[in-house]
This record gives structure tokens, C-alpha cells and sequence, in this order.
């Protein structure tokens, strides 16, 4: 009896999770051994970062897919370490905004650094412009939809 054949689509989507679990826990370790943060703080000081610098605490749980209390806690977490502040809408008092700071700021930039290493040395030392572009293409043909978006950071 013969081993069954995986179709080329599944072998590249089971290749692209498993080197994505990887990335993800090799980041998670190095930000916390470099900066003592997560990479779900990195993503939070991310958005605010590339959104002007304040936000709805519902808009960034919606960008990172996190409950009501998973945000509360993500946003104690940064607001305690001085990375970011809440603020009370003017017209609305149950929205609450959240705004990065200098220092904030100045983490994002940091962890955006280790980041920078980890894929350097895991991804773009061994792989073309080209082919990185076309993975950019694959991925977003495979994305889109009305619902998705992806930030260009």
C-alpha cells in the first residue's frame, strides 16, 4: 500500500503554520529576554504607533483579535509599564481611548529591531527579493476578502 499524496496546497499551508509557530515563539522569546515585553505588546504598540497614536480600546481588540478582557489586560499591562495612557471620549463616556507615549514609542521601535533580527536570520538571509514578493502576493490573493487587512508596518 502506497503513501498517499498531500496536495501541493496542503504541504505549503502546513509548512507556512509550522514556520509561523516557530517564528512566533522564537520573537516571544527574544523580545522578553530584550525588552521584558510580549509579542502581543509589540503588536499593540505597533498599531497605535502606525495609527497616529490613539485608538479605541475596542479598534486595537479588533486588530488583534482579542476579547474585551484580553485587551483590558494587554492595555493594563503597557499602561502600567508608561508605554501608553487611557483617555475618556468627550462625547461618548464609554469609550475609552488609548494613546502611546514617548516612551511607547521609543519600545515599539526597539521590538520592532528584535523582530527585525529574528526574521533576518530565519527568513530574508535565505530568500530572494523576488521570492519574498511573491510570497507578499500569495498571501494577500489568499487574505483578501471584505473583512481583512493587513498593516504594512
Amino acid at each position: 500500500m502506497g503513501k498517499t499524496q498531500d496536495p501541493a496546497w496542503r504541504n505549503a499551508i502546513n509548512h507556512m503554520l509550522h514556520f509561523s509557530f516557530v517564528l512566533k515563539a522564537e520573537i516571544e522569546v527574544r523580545l522578553n529576554d530584550e525588552l521584558g515585553i510580549g509579542l502581543a505588546d509589540h503588536e499593540g504598540l505597533m498599531n497605535l504607533n502606525a495609527s497616529g497614536g490613539s485608538l479605541r480600546m475596542s479598534e486595537i481588540a479588533e486588530r488583534l483579535v482579542l476579547s474585551r478582557g484580553g485587551i483590558t489586560k494587554l492595555v493594563d499591562r503597557l499602561e502600567e509599564r508608561g508605554y501608553l495612557r487611557r483617555t475618556g471620549s468627550a462625547e461618548d463616556r464609554r469609550v475609552t481611548f488609548v494613546e502611546i507615549t514617548d516612551v511607547g514609542r521609543e519600545t515599539a521601535a526597539k521590538s520592532r529591531v528584535v523582530i527585525d533580527k529574528v526574521l533576518v536570520e530565519r527568513w530574508a538571509n535565505r530568500i530572494s527579493d523576488e521570492e519574498a514578493n511573491l510570497v507578499t502576493d500569495l498571501i494577500r490573493r489568499a487574505y483578501h476578502d471584505e473583512h481583512s487587512e493587513l498593516i504594512d508596518e
